[in-house]
């Protein structure tokens, strides 16, 4: 086993090569002719890790079951055999779409448990249900947009600026300067500036940074009423910097923009059936265009 490639799960196993079940399980069913190929690290019906024996397809010969055997047997497997989706007749057996991996949460119509589906038609069946899902919170994201501008909220974004690597890979993750974008809710420039945190000997700190003191009563200007944001901590590295005692620090309660242009967006990956993270816009000004678009949704169909 240790010369044997060994497959995680089933779908990373290859075409050509199949477990002594799998080709039992054939229309025309046949057994291992010869040695094993490799390995598929599974779980067992019992959820337990288990290595299965896989082998060359092209080396399989016939079983000794007689046409008349075949036939029988096809008669038995009913709509086992046959796609109730498409119509395809696969060589392996048509599972049940309640069986399928991903559809154990879809009710009713297409996913009624007693409906065979090939494995092309079931994921078909699973993409509509995701796209369906993915389409719920989008109204919602988009009347919490509307909202927010309703409120006339400035938008502030801030990056840190990290060490470059080590010549070893190792990374030094103290912040060495923040990078602060600000806009009222009209688009108006609130705040743009890089503010230093480190000492001038650093040669990581962009050429333009300025000291914390210079820019320190527009910052804190900035800190002291609700604003929108990216990510729900993007503003905790400003904060540290500016109100070091944590008792004296603003209670900040940002309006985070990331899940919830998300929903908005609401765009399936078709591979993973999960809804793809939204892109971050980088600047506050295309921050508040983003929400601008989602409040203006609010009103459509």
């Amino acid at each position: 086993m240790a010369d044997l490639t060994v497959y995680e799960g089933w779908r990373r196993v290859p075409d050509g090569l199949f477990s002594k079940t799998q080709l039992a399980d054939l229309d025309l069913p046949r057994l291992p002719g010869g040695p094993v190929r490799a390995y598929a690290d599974v779980a067992n019906w019992r959820g337990k890790k288990e290595f299965v024996e896989l082998f060359a397809l092209a080396e399989a010969t016939p079983s000794p079951a007689s046409i008349w055997h075949l036939e029988a047997a096809r008669a038995r497997a009913g709509a086992g055999r046959v796609c109730q989706g498409c119509g395809a007749r696969p060589d392996r057996p048509v599972p049940v779409l309640g069986h399928v991996a991903g559809a154990d949460h879809l009710t009713g119509g297409e996913a009624d448990e007693s409906r065979h589906l090939c494995l092309a038609c079931a994921r078909a069946v699973r993409l509509r249900a995701a796209v369906a899902a993915a389409a719920g919170p989008r109204a919602a994201a988009a009347r919490w947009a509307a909202e927010v501008v309703a409120a006339g909220l400035p938008v502030i974004r801030c990056t840190e600026v990290l060490r470059p690597p080590a010549p070893s890979g190792r990374r030094n993750l103290s912040p060495v300067a923040l990078r602060v974008d600000a806009v009222d809710a009209v688009g108006t420039e609130l705040l743009r500036v890089t503010i230093r945190l480190a000492g001038p000997r650093v040669r990581a700190v962009p050429v333009d940074a300025v000291d914390p003191a210079t820019v320190d009563e527009r910052v804190r200007s900035l800190l002291s009423a609700p604003a929108v944001t990216w990510r729900a901590e993007e503003l905790t590295p400003l904060l540290r910097w500016y109100y070091p005692d944590w008792r004296t620090r603003p209670h900040v309660v940002p309006c985070a923009l990331r899940e919830r242009v998300t929903w908005w967006r609401g765009e399936v990956d078709p591979d993973s059936l999960t809804v793809r993270t939204a892109i971050d816009p980088v600047t506050a000004a295309r921050t508040l265009l983003i929400l601008r678009r989602m409040a203006t949704s609010a009103g459509e169909a």
